[in-house]
This record gives C-alpha cells, sequence and structure tokens, in this order.
C-alpha cells in the first residue's frame, strides 16, 4: 500500500530531563487514552477516529513557545515529559518512526508554520521548530481578508497533498482572522500492507450487531492464521501486523456488543498494556469488517477541559517563548482524520492545525474465532517504539461521517 505521512505543527519546551524517545512516546500514548475518555460517546452510535500522535506533535510545537503555568499546563495534560531535552528527544521520535519501513510502510513526516508577516517572533522559538520538527516556515498576511482566505487554502491544499488527499478543507472560513499570527500543522499519512492479505474471494456478507441490538449486513474479511490473541471473560483482543512487522493494527473486541460502554469505560493505557504484555501466538480464525470512516473536532474546549484553559485564555496565556511578550493565545485546535480498511491492508491520514490569535485581541494450540460482529475499538501502533500512531472505535462499520 502506501505510507504514513505526519505533519508537525505546534510544539513546546520542556523543562527537565527525557532519557529518551520512549519516554515521550508512553507520554504520547497516555494521553491517546485520556483524550478518547473525553471525546467518545457510546450512546451516539458514531465512530470515533484520530491520531493522538498528530495532535501531540502539533502541540509540541506549541509547547516549545510557551512559558511559566500555561507549559506546565500543557505538559500535565498532554503528559509531555518535564525534560529540557524535550525537543531533541523528540526529534529522535521523528526519526525512528520512518527507520527500517523501506517501501511495505512508509511514514512521511511534514510540519507547517505560517506566520504573520512583519510580527515579531523570536528566532529562537523558530529555530527549536524547524531543527526538531523539521517544521517548514512561510510568511502570510492574515491582516488582510483577501489574502487571509488565500493563505486558509494554501493550507488545506498543503494538508491535501501530505495526507495524499485524504484530507480536505481541513481549515472552514472564519477559522482564521485579522487577530491571526501563527497556524501550526501537523498532518499524518499511512498507507501499510497486511503482512498476510485477506483474500478478496473469501469476503462475505453477513451481520454486524449495532449497539441497541439490530443487525445490518456488511462485508467481511476472513483469514486464519497466527496472530498475537488474547481472551478474558470480557475481551478479545488480535494483533494484525502489516508487512515487516513494523507496525500493526490491534483490536479490542468485547465478547457481547452490549458490553461495549462499559470497556470503553474502563479502557485506559495501563488496561492496554496489559493486554499488550499478554499476548501469545495463537491460531485464530479472523473474521473482520471492512470499513472507512472519517472524523473531525475542534479540540479547544476539550483540551481546556482536560487541563490547559490557559493556553485558551486571551487575558492569561504565556507564550512569550514564541514573542517575547505575552501577547497570542490559541483560538483553534482543530483536527480531522480518515481511515480505510479493506484485504489489502490500510489507509490513514490526519492532519491537526492550531491556530494562534492576538489577545486582545495465554498458550494454546486450539483454533481461537475472532468474529468482530460488533462495535470494537482499535489502533494502529509503530511496533518499533510503541507508539500509538490512531485510534478509534466502530460502532458501525457501514457509516462513514
Amino acid at each position: 500500500m502506501k505510507s504514513f505521512l505526519c505533519f508537525f505543527t505546534c510544539l513546546l519546551p520542556l523543562m527537565i530531563s527525557a532519557n529518551n524517545p520512549k519516554e515521550i512516546a508512553e507520554g504520547n500514548n497516555k494521553f491517546a487514552f485520556e483524550l478518547f475518555h473525553q471525546v467518545q460517546d457510546s450512546t451516539t452510535g458514531n465512530n470515533l477516529f484520530y491520531s493522538p500522535f498528530s495532535i501531540s506533535t502539533a502541540l509540541a510545537m506549541v509547547y516549545a513557545g510557551a512559558h511559566t503555568e500555561t507549559a506546565l499546563q500543557i505538559s500535565q495534560t498532554m503528559n509531555f515529559p518535564q525534560s529540557e531535552n524535550f525537543h531533541s528527544d523528540y526529534k529522535h521520535l521523528l526519526d525512528g518512526l520512518n527507520t527500517g519501513k523501506e517501501d511495505k510502510i512508509q511514514l512521511n513526516i511534514a510540519n507547517g508554520l505560517w506566520a504573520q508577516k512583519n510580527f515579531k517572533f523570536l528566532d529562537s522559538y523558530f529555530n527549536i521548530v524547524k531543527s526538531n520538527y523539521y517544521s517548514e516556515l512561510k510568511n502570510v498576511d492574515f491582516t488582510d481578508a483577501i489574502e487571509s482566505e488565500k493563505t486558509r487554502k494554501e493550507i488545506n491544499a498543503w494538508v491535501e497533498q501530505k495526507t495524499n488527499d485524504k484530507i480536505k478543507d481541513l481549515l472552514s472560513q472564519g477559522d482564521l482572522n485579522s487577530l491571526t499570527r501563527l497556524v501550526l500543522v501537523n498532518a499524518i499519512y499511512f498507507y501499510g500492507d497486511w503482512e498476510e492479505p485477506f483474500k478478496k474471494q473469501r469476503t462475505e456478507s453477513k451481520d454486524f450487531t449495532l449497539m441497541a441490538g439490530a443487525k445490518i449486513n456488511v462485508p467481511y474479511m476472513n483469514q486464519q492464521g497466527r496472530y498475537n490473541y488474547y481472551e478474558d471473560t470480557k475481551i478479545q483482543a488480535i494483533e494484525i501486523p502489516y508487512q515487516d512487522n513494523k507496525a500493526s493494527m490491534v483490536i479490542f473486541l468485547p465478547i457481547k456488543s452490549k458490553q461495549m460502554a462499559e470497556l470503553e469505560k474502563s479502557f485506559d493505557y495501563k488496561y492496554y498494556q496489559d493486554i499488550i504484555d499478554a499476548f501469545q501466538s495463537n491460531e485464530v480464525r479472523l473474521s473482520l469488517p471492512k470499513f472507512q470512516t472519517t472524523y473531525k473536532i475542534n479540540l479547544g474546549t476539550t483540551l481546556s477541559q482536560m487541563g490547559m484553559p490557559l493556553a485558551f485564555s486571551p487575558g492569561g496565556a504565556d507564550f512569550s517563548g514564541m514573542t517575547g511578550r505575552r501577547d497570542l493565545c490559541i483560538s483553534e485546535v482543530i483536527h480531522q482524520a480518515f481511515i480505510n480498511v479493506d484485504e489489502e491492508g490500510t489507509e490513514a491520514a490526519a492532519a491537526t492545525a492550531v491556530v494562534m490569535k492576538m489577545t486582545a485581541i495465554r498458550p494454546s494450540s486450539d483454533i481461537k474465532v475472532f468474529n468482530a460482529d460488533h462495535p470494537f475499538i482499535f489502533c494502529i501502533k509503530d511496533n518499533i517504539n510503541g507508539t500509538i500512531l490512531f485510534m478509534g472505535k466502530i460502532m458501525n462499520p457501514e457509516v462513514s461521517k
């Protein structure tokens, strides 16, 4: 298949010291689950899909310009290690994600900055972002309505190109205005072939049971082979590798459809890691629905409620690491993601834009059966350092919204 593409937009400075990128990866994974509990709602029956890695990377760039209590709130909310080496360690994490994937699983990372021309930003801030996040920088004019609209379209076109045309219209009209001074963008694109592709002739339609008990008929991919597998009285879990085993999809399936709400409530980073550590190789008869879904959300309110309200406060934000003054705050954090799963593999993409404005302004030989015929949670993880790249849940494989 194709490639993982990651845009990295916002990054912030740390204080004490992370020993290696794995500490950052673990922090990002913890954030992935905390965000899951904030944005998921089992009662709606809607699918959910996002890239915690894209969001963390974008906010890391913003963090590079945050000081005092604003920086502390961001680091605590995002689970960033408080380290003076944070940004260089994040750079090593980004570099490591591209290691050894060759052409079978490609991970391309791109970050973009669009800054108001003639507005005094500190060179020290841009140096941190450009050298550690490989971010491009372009000077534009947000104060002119026509030029600002051109910039919005330019950013959307850049995101679309970086995500292989999968993320379109990330920024809507009104997201940028005359008070906008900086837009940081991160995008990630992934295309990976399964290690063992599903045979299309074995794909067949059968029922998928929704949360409310209704059944819909959808196409299922079917295969038998050895997989990392786990089961207990409440759930089954399976790891499906992509080629070269550099990345994989992990699916967490409640034993019964009605147990999905209970799984969502208890599903945290420790639970996830305990299952990953408990995986055993087993022969499994796997049945997985094909699915495609998109998801878009403005995370401003969510991130504030999670513990970083100062970053969005015109009177309280301290991003003096960007300008030398406390004259900027975050106005928008917009995230959009896409995934398609079929017999050959998985294509996934996501982008995150942060808009800154002026303030005032067990082992067994038994054959197991894993039949994902009701709602489930899943993630796509890098197998080199364990970073969760994408995460979501499928409530209805027939729905794309």
